[in-house]
């Protein structure tokens, strides 16, 4: 520490899905390290009695659970309510992964995946709101992926994670009305599915990984999240090692053609492709304010930044 008091949960109640090993078993030892009381979710019932048992055997409190996170959420919820009688943590960090061309994959694998990794998150939200609202201080931070941005052969998960971005984006200004702060994380660490992922390479980046990136480091940045007195929230951040960064979606610069025709964007496709300044998007309501703005530039004093709120708020 570098002047600073440790952070201490004071008994505060945290759910950690996916929690029986990698990044999740890191995320569950470091809040209880910090006095969080934790319930250790992960399918395998095996997996979980052993986080548990590295929590208590270093002074922590904590209980396994072995619910299903997409059939059994609220019973997972239920867990942490008949064991600690209050809820105020919920890390939703369970996921999935299979490979294969997406035409070629098995329909029941693709969809296995999508559901564990996404599904899941919705549920276990869904059910522990409730409970995060009454908290005072709720915090639900849910785990993405930089996969959400595309990679060959991984359809399943990618949709999944650009999905678990989109429920972020859409649920920050919903729960922050009630009280509880929705922050997405884009987490790269060296964990089992990792491991998986590079096989059995030697590679630069495979070592790089290992020694760099370690699931600890993350655990670090969701443990501050997670805390009573952390108030940065709301947006989504890319996070590995000891670096962070928040992370938005961005336009090039746009282009105006003459007239909506299809031969006006035949004419104009070398232009639309041309790199430029970028223009952070936070939100909906951004991207379709800049769009309007940019037709319509003596408007953008007319037009403040919530007016184009494509809720119909």
């Amino acid at each position: 520490m570098t002047g600073q008091s440790e952070l201490d949960f004071g008994g505060r109640v945290a759910i950690v899905t996916g929690a029986g090993q990698g990044m999740g078993r890191e995320h569950a030892v470091m809040l209880a390290s910090r006095g969080a009381r934790v319930v250790v979710n992960d399918i395998a019932a095996a997996r979980a009695e052993e986080t548990v048992k590295r929590i208590t055997g270093a002074g922590g409190t904590a209980v396994p659970d072995s619910h299903n996170i997409v059939t059994e959420s609220a019973d997972l919820v239920q867990t942490a309510i008949e064991n600690f009688e209050r809820l105020d943590i919920v890390v939703n960090n369970a996921g999935i992964n299979a490979y294969g061309r997406f035409w070629e994959m098995d329909s029941d694998l693709w969809w296995r995946v999508f559901d564990t990794s996404f599904r899941g998150v919705v549920e276990v939200a869904r059910h522990a709101m409730p409970h995060l609202i009454e908290s005072g201080s709720g915090r639900l931070i849910n785990i993405s992926s930089n996969g959400l941005m595309g990679l060959p052969n991984d359809t399943s998960y990618g949709a999944a994670k650009a999905a678990i971005w989109g429920l972020g984006n859409s649920l920050v200004a919903e729960a922050r009305e009630v009280g509880v702060q929705v922050t997405t994380l884009l987490p790269v660490a060296w964990t089992p599915m990792t491991e998986d992922a590079f096989g059995n390479s030697d590679s630069v980046v495979r070592k790089l990984m290992r020694e760099q990136f370690p699931a600890d480091a993350v655990a670090a940045f969701v443990t501050w999240l997670a805390h009573q007195d952390t108030t940065v929230h709301g947006e989504a951040f890319e996070v590995g090692g000891v670096a962070a960064a928040r992370t938005v979606i961005t336009a090039m610069p746009r282009l105006k053609v003459a007239e909506p025709t299809p031969e006006a964007w035949a004419d104009n496709a070398a232009n639309l492709m041309r790199d430029g300044d970028l223009t952070p998007l936070f939100d909906a309501s951004e991207s379709l304010r800049a769009q309007m703005v940019f037709l319509a530039p003596e408007m953008a004093k007319e037009i403040p930044a919530d007016a184009a709120d494509v809720s119909g708020n």
